[in-house]
């Protein structure tokens, strides 16, 4: 029997921990260290040019992962992907397309990544991030078709993962805000937009990287000292670097009915650990429905207030904090009764 963990870390929601760059990898790394594999999404462990997540975590797109969770596909881990990357035309700074591939030629150099090629969009994407009235962000662009096409043309010369990197228009003020740790990532929801559709359309892997214009990348590089969170961000601009190190190894979905005994399944999920007030995704509604524990962090803060007592989630178990989280992963894997170890210890009841 398999023992997996998912991690999930909504983006754009101003999560404590996971709502930056790559920092809620440690506490992946944690949790990862007590079952065989776990499962996150990129943007948890995303880190500019970092990919700090240890080898048995597996990266999948967070379309992928709520099929997965509702119990329709299944995924199969492999040895390597062949990744083609879509670059937005309308990085129109020279600096920045220069950045983009020297980052590429990083990659390949010191990772090992086997990436095919490249392929401009014929128009520019136009992705603008937008911010709602709680104050998370979401995405918004008017026409998919425009990095839809050259990403079909990659897969048909041999791709089996897709990397984009796209400018997004991000007002100045929400940028210094995140940098000083006072609020959400801007980029995240028009990321999570743009890597859904294109796992939506193509099924396969797929992850999103911000591209910045020279001004943007010059105002970023020369900050004073920020946020420790925002510190990645502060050094480097090589989006890329760490999405092409995700997709590197980044797990191929499949139907149920062809997966093998080496897939990975619903079926192997211990548990499902999720920020104790971003309750109200497909992950803990499909982890609810299927009986599947849920790890409620309390100190993973956010601006929602969407808990499991509220939504009436009856597989619910809160965790102070990751620590106490991988204390229980560790005794569901055990299958150990959490009643057992937390004091006081009750009586057994009689069932009438």
């Amino acid at each position: 029997m398999k023992n997996v963990l998912v991690q999930i870390v909504p983006t754009g929601v101003k999560a404590e921990i996971g709502g930056y760059v790559g920092d809620a990898t440690p506490s992946t790394n944690l949790l990862g260290s007590t079952v065989d594999s776990i499962i996150v999404h990129p943007n948890v462990v995303n880190g500019v040019l970092l990919n700090c997540a240890d080898h048995n975590a597996i990266y999948v797109e967070g379309y992928m992962l709520d099929k997965f969770l509702q119990g329709e596909i299944a995924l199969r881990p492999v040895r390597s992907n062949k990744v083609g990357v879509v670059l937005d035309i309308g990085a129109k700074d020279k600096e920045s397309i220069d950045l983009a591939l020297d980052t590429i030629e990083t990659i390949r150099a010191n990772k090992g990544v086997n990436i095919i090629g490249y392929e401009f969009t014929k128009k520019p994407v136009g992705a603008k991030a937008v911010k709602t009235k709680a104050g998370a962000f979401v995405g918004e662009m008017k026409d998919t078709s425009v990095f839809i096409k050259p990403a079909k043309d990659l897969i048909k010369k041999g791709a089996t993962a897709i990397a984009i990197g796209t400018m997004i228009q991000i007002d100045k003020k929400d940028l210094d805000i995140y940098f000083k740790g006072k609020g959400p990532n801007p980029y995240g929801g028009t990321e999570a937009l743009i890597s859904r559709t294109l796992s939506k359309k193509l099924n396969i892997p797929a992850a999103h990287a911000p591209l910045l214009r020279l001004e943007e990348m010059e105002a970023m590089l020369y900050k004073s000292r920020v946020d420790p969170r925002a510190a990645a961000e502060a050094v480097s601009q090589a989006y890329l670097g760490c999405i092409l190190q995700g997709l590197h190894k980044a797990a191929q979905p499949l139907p149920i009915d062809k997966a093998r005994e080496d897939d990975i399944l619903l079926n192997d999920v211990l548990a499902v650990v999720i920020p104790a007030t971003c309750m109200g995704g497909i992950p803990a509604l499909a982890a609810e429905k299927f009986k599947i524990p849920i790890i409620a962090v309390k100190e993973n803060k956010t601006i929602l207030n969407v808990t499991a007592d509220k939504l009436g989630l009856k597989q619910a178990i809160t965790a102070e904090n990751y620590l106490e989280a991988a204390g229980i992963a560790l005794a569901l894997k055990k299958g150990i009764s959490l009643d057992t170890i937390r004091r006081p210890i009750k009586h057994v009841k009689e069932i009438k």
